[in-house]
This record gives structure tokens, C-alpha cells and sequence, in this order.
């Protein structure tokens, strides 16, 4: 007889098995399969929503890059003004104008000169959670305190560990420069010029989702402070501390029959930032 199997009973009667190999092989494929199928749905998911992450990290890391080129192009032009549109990357911007504080000193000789002592401010976007980690990691700009090549960069764009979740952090160090003018007096003019761009007169804001955030260049001012030297002082030593971190960069000073006359002039740009209403 198909499907099943002929045997004798206690009794001498005939009896058959009925063939359950074959359900319960299914049931356990089908149970395999439904668990197969759930981890490989949840596993895409996750990968899917890791993605996201990623493409707004990516994102935020664009619109940082952009508003500091925002900055740089309405800098030095008082009355200029750049405004950027920020849409939803998962986490809050902020403006602080008191904080990335800055001062400037020169060492010539013995003798030494505090030329700037003031906040900078900074921008941070606080990043929401990911799996991912990039602190420290650069996006412009080094982790030097003040440069002096022109091809340099002012502003530091990075990512650093906040208190609570990792930050794209954007401020500005200084530059300096130096040039040799004429003879006056037996003195040979050595002029220095530092600049700074500040940003410590931006209104205090912070934003989650969509916004726009204006710069304006709110003016430009200038200080002078010029020192004669003897002609056995040949070096200065213009030191930086930003933020925690210093570094010194070295100018020479060129001498005529009767000394030096040094000149200094830091260029402060003031950038004010603004929230506006979308």
C-alpha cells in the first residue's frame, strides 16, 4: 500500500506506519529559513540605517567646509555678507564666540611684547551617534597654533571628541608675514603683519534641523607696535597660543649702520555669524 508501512500488531493483525520523515524535515527547513531570512533583514537594516549615518557625517563635513568659505570670502570686506542654508544632519549647531581663545606674543632679545589677548570664537556642529570614529581627523587646515606661509590655511576645520559626542569644530589661527622696507635714521624697517580672523562678535546661537546662518564682515582694525632694536638682535620670536596648543615661528630681522626698527601690525577681520529664520 503507498505512503506507509506493513507490520504486525501485538495481536497478529496487520498495522501501518505512516511515513512522518518527510514533515518534520520541512518544519525544520521552514524554521531554518524563517531565521535565515530575519537575521539577513535585520543585518540589512542595520547596514541601510549605518549608511545613513555615514551620508550625513558626510554631509555635515560638506556644509562645515562650505560656511568656512563662507567666512573666508565675506572676510576682509566690511559689509560683505555670505549666507548658507543648513539642512537636517542629525545634529545641532552652535556658535560660540567665547571660547578658542588666542594670544600672541613676541620675544625679541630679553626683552618680550603681548601683541593680541582675546576669544577668537568657534563654530561646532555636535554630530549625532555613529559607529564610526574620525576624532582628530583634519578637514582643513592643521593642528598648528599660527602659520607663516601664505598658502597656508587660518581656518581648522576638525573633529574632536566632545563632552557628550564627537564635534566638526571650525575656528581661525593667525598668520603672520614679514617684509624689509626702507633705511630711516640708519634703521632698516622690518614690518611684520599678523592676521586674525575673529568671529568673538557672532551672536550666541544654536539650531537642530533646517536653518540659515549668515556671516557678515562687521570691519577690519588694525594696531601698531613698532620697537627699535641694536643690530645684535637679528631674530624674533612670534609665539601663538590657540586653544590649548602653541607653537613659535621665527622671523629675521635685517639691521642697518644704527639698528633695526621693527613694526608690527595685527589685522584683526571681525566676521560676525547670525541665525536667520527659514
Amino acid at each position: 500500500m503507498a505512503g506507509g508501512k506493513i507490520s504486525r500488531n501485538l495481536y497478529g493483525g496487520l498495522s501501518f506506519k505512516r511515513g512522518l520523515a518527510t514533515p518534520v524535515s520541512m518544519l525544520i527547513i521552514f524554521f531554518s529559513l524563517t531565521v535565515v531570512s530575519t537575521v539577513t533583514y535585520y543585518h540589512a537594516l542595520s547596514r541601510i540605517d549605518a549608511k545613513k549615518e555615514g551620508l550625513k557625517l558626510v554631509a555635515a563635513e560638506e556644509k562645515m567646509l562650505d560656511l568656512e568659505e563662507s567666512v573666508s570670502s565675506a572676510a576682509w570686506t566690511p559689509g560683505s555678507s555670505r549666507v548658507l542654508a543648513f539642512s537636517d544632519y542629525g545634529g545641532e549647531l552652535k556658535v560660540e564666540p567665547a571660547s578658542n581663545h588666542l594670544k600672541i606674543n613676541v620675544t625679541m632679545g630679553a626683552s618680550s611684547y603681548i601683541l593680541f589677548n582675546s576669544d577668537t570664537g568657534s563654530v561646532l556642529y555636535e554630530l549625532p551617534p555613529t559607529t564610526s570614529r574620525h576624532v582628530g581627523r583634519w578637514l582643513r587646515g592643521d593642528d598648528r597654533a599660527i602659520v607663516n606661509k601664505s598658502a597656508s590655511y587660518l581656518a581648522q576645520v576638525r573633529i574632536e571628541r566632545g563632552e557628550e559626542k564627537e564635534e566638526l569644530i571650525l575656528g581661525y589661527r593667525p598668520l603672520a608675514s614679514s617684509s624689509t622696507g626702507e633705511l630711516v635714521n640708519g634703521r632698516r624697517v622690518n614690518d611684520i603683519r599678523i592676521y586674525v580672523v575673529n568671529l568673538n562678535g557672532s551672536q550666541i546661537y544654536s539650531s537642530k534641523g533646517e536653518f540659515h546662518l549668515e556671516a557678515r564682515c562687521s570691519g577690519v582694525s588694525t594696531s601698531v607696535h613698532a620697537y627699535n632694536l641694536t643690530s645684535a638682535i637679528s631674530s624674533a620670536s612670534i609665539s601663538a597660543t590657540l586653544g590649548g596648543s602653541e607653537r613659535t615661528v621665527v622671523v629675521p630681522i635685517t639691521s642697518g649702520p644704527s639698528g633695526s626698527t621693527v613694526r608690527y601690525e595685527v589685522v584683526v577681520c571681525f566676521v560676525e555669524l547670525r541665525g536667520m529664520s527659514v
